[in-house]
Formats: C-alpha cells, structure tokens, sequence
C-alpha cells in the first residue's frame, strides 16, 4: 500500500476572549489562583456559534467527511484536555459527524513528516485522511488576542502499483 498526500493547507485565524470567573464554563479556581492572576479563555473569532472552533474548520471537516471515501480524521493539539477529557475533539465530532474513526493526539509542534508516518499506519486501501494540527491556546493569562495557524494535511491510501488520480478534496 502506498500512503500519500493529496492537500497541504492552512487556515490563519484570530481569537477572542473572555476572563474566566469561578464557576464560568466550570472552571473551579481557589481564591488565591484568582487574585494572582486573570485566566481568559480564547476561542476562534469566526467560529463555530459554540466558541470552541473556527468557521473554516467546521466547514473544512464537513467537505472532507462527506466525500465519496471512507474518511478518519487525526486532531492533534499541544494543549491537552484536562483529566482526559477531549471536548474539543467531541465537539467538532458533533458538528461533522461522518468520519469512519477519529484519534486525538498531542504533539508540540506541527510536523508534515509524522504526520504521514500516522497516516501510513492508519490508513487502508481507498481511505482518506484529514491530519488537522490546532494550535490555538484556549486556556490563558494573556488576553491578548492569539494568532494561530491551523495546519491541515489529506492522505489517501492505494494498493501498491496503482495510478495515482488525486483530487483535491473528494
């Protein structure tokens, strides 16, 4: 089998944010957490209505999982999920449902490479997968708006010795 990418793109947003006050959005902070800082949680300035996704990602994830091939979907952030949870990944499953599998992962940086070494090993005859890398900080002591670089990358999978006809997104 022969794994290789269709699409490399990105997608540039801004955030927004707002201070974080106990008991907002279940955020649990003593009092002595709260007078030595301000906490803001950041979300995409075009988003997805729900503060948690920019538009484009939304509308990027829905065009690839409606597609003709059965597609998994790889979200990787730097920012972990506290206790384990992945609402972000949870919730941008709720807005483009349609992928075969999905796999949230945890990497510091972007790297196209590793990428397509997990494509390699997740990847079957005729899939496709959407490897999307979001970085964007929503939990901070900055208020500053962020600017991030969502990176994004489509693989197919084909049997060795097969022609290749590669198409943008479907």
């Amino acid at each position: 089998m022969t794994t290789a990418p269709l699409v490399q793109g990105q997608l540039n947003i801004v955030s927004t944010c707002e201070t974080i006050i106990p008991d907002s959005r279940h955020f649990i902070a003593t009092q002595q957490q709260l007078a030595q800082a301000r906490w803001y949680h950041h979300w995409p300035q075009i988003d997805c209505v729900e503060r948690l996704h920019a538009r484009a990602v939304v509308e990027l994830c829905r065009s690839v999982a409606s597609g003709p091939y059965p597609t998994q979907l790889v979200y990787d952030t730097p920012y972990p999920a506290a206790r384990g949870a992945t609402p972000l990944l949870q919730s941008l499953l709720s807005h483009c449902p349609g992928f075969t599998e999905t796999w949230g992962v945890c990497n510091a940086q972007f790297d196209p490479e590793q990428a397509g070494s997990l494509a390699s090993t997740l990847l079957q005859p005729g899939q496709r997968l959407l490897y999307l890398y979001d970085p964007l900080q929503r939990l901070s002591c900055d208020p500053t708006p962020q600017l991030a670089t969502l990176h994004y990358l489509i693989f197919s999978a084909q049997p060795s010795g097969e022609q290749w006809i590669p198409s943008l997104l479907h």
